[in-house]
């Protein structure tokens, strides 16, 4: 099991993204750290979840002591990503067996200090002219990383497409 953590996101479209990725590799709690009230969400943020936010425990957390203080006491491993450097990257990295990712803010990432205080920081390699992908792409490679290995026999609900 795994946990995403949204620290600080303001976009709706890229929380809505996000959560549907969540769902689908079979993630745990959703937790939002750094917003001074819970995360409302209104038709712009379900218009991209698909609502499937309503599948999970959602935890709001007010700051980043209180988010390592949850991830001790629930016995998760903080992963941040972020192009590091030196770059610890995607495909060397071995996941612990419940990691909590952590995505940051969409212009300003994640501060330097909740860097330093991560388990492990983790860069995903990319190629040519883009800066960094957007947060929605990250934080789905990941997921689909950490889970690749269950998915040897996918099974998916309610599929859209006949068989």
């Amino acid at each position: 099991m795994f946990a995403t953590v949204l620290h600080n996101l303001k976009g709706p479209r890229n929380v809505g993204q996000i959560i549907r990725s969540h769902v689908a590799y079979g993630g745990g709690p959703l937790l939002f750290v750094g917003h001074d009230e819970p995360w409302t969400f209104r038709k712009s943020t379900s218009r991209y979840s698909r609502n499937l936010e309503q599948h999970r425990d959602i935890v709001h957390i007010p700051n980043d002591d209180a988010f390592f203080d949850w991830c001790i006491e629930n016995d998760y491993t903080p992963i941040a990503i972020e192009i590091a450097n030196p770059p610890l990257f995607l495909a060397n990295f071995s996941f612990p067996t419940r990691p909590a990712i952590i995505v940051g803010h969409e212009g300003q990432g994640l501060p330097k200090e909740l860097l330093a205080r991560c388990a492990h920081v983790i860069t995903i390699p990319q190629q040519g002219p883009v800066a960094s992908l957007n947060i929605p792409v990250a934080c789905s490679t990941v997921m689909y990383e950490f889970r690749r290995s269950d998915f040897d026999t996918p099974h998916i609900e309610s599929a859209k497409y006949p068989e």
